[in-house]
C-alpha cells in the first residue's frame, strides 16, 4: 500500500523538478509541495479514507495549478517549459479525480467538479464520457441529467438532443420538479 503512494510521489518529485527548472517555485515552496502532497498521499491510503480528503487534496492541487499558471504568464508568456509543466499538472489533477471516483462513485458533487474542471479545460470529449459515466452510476439524479442536457445545448447547439436527455431524465427519476419545469 505505502509502495503506490511512494511511486506516485517519486513521480511528483520528478515533477516538481520541473516545476523549479521552469522558475514558477522556489526550493522552499517545491519541499513544502512535497510535503502536503505526501500527506495526501498517504492519507488516501488509509484504509478510512474520505471524499472529503480527495476533495481537498483536489483543491490543494488545483490552487497550485493556478498559481503555477499565473507566475508562468507573468515570467515568460511564450516558454514551451509552461506547456509541459502545466500539462503533467492537469494530468495529475485529472488522475485524482479518476481515482475520487473510482472509490466514490455515488458521490455526485464529485462528479459535478470534475465535469466542471474538464469544461473550464476545455476538454469536451472527456467531458461526455464524464456525464455519460456519471448517469450511469447515478441515473436518478435529477441535477446531472439537467447539467448534461444544459451542456449538450450549449456545446452542440443541439435541442433535440438535450430534449432527449431530459426526457430520458424524467422517466429514469420517480419525481424530480426541476426537469419537469425545464
Amino acid at each position: 500500500m505505502a509502495d503506490k503512494a511512494n511511486r506516485l510521489l517519486e513521480d511528483r518529485a520528478r515533477q516538481a523538478e520541473a516545476l523549479q527548472q521552469s522558475c514558477a517555485f522556489s526550493h522552499a515552496e517545491i519541499k513544502q509541495t512535497l510535503r502536503a502532497r505526501a500527506r495526501y498521499e498517504y492519507a488516501l491510503k488509509r484504509r478510512r479514507s474520505t471524499a472529503a480528503i480527495f476533495g481537498r487534496y483536489i483543491k490543494f492541487e488545483i490552487d497550485l495549478y493556478e498559481i503555477c499558471r499565473m507566475r508562468q504568464a507573468a515570467a515568460e508568456p511564450l516558454a514551451s517549459t509552461n506547456v509541459t509543466t502545466r500539462g503533467f499538472m492537469t494530468r495529475n489533477i485529472l488522475n485524482l479525480f479518476q481515482r475520487a471516483l473510482q472509490k466514490f462513485r455515488g458521490n455526485v458533487g464529485l462528479w459535478l467538479e470534475f465535469a466542471t474542471f474538464s469544461y473550464s479545460h476545455a476538454s469536451y470529449r472527456l467531458l461526455s464520457e464524464i456525464l455519460s459515466q456519471a448517469l450511469q452510476f447515478n441515473p436518478d439524479c435529477a441535477g446531472l441529467w439537467a447539467f448534461a442536457a444544459t451542456l449538450e445545448y450549449r456545446q452542440r447547439g443541439d435541442i433535440s438532443a438535450a430534449r432527449r436527455l431530459l426526457l430520458r431524465g424524467s422517466r429514469s427519476c420517480d419525481y424530480c420538479p426541476g426537469i419537469a419545469l425545464v
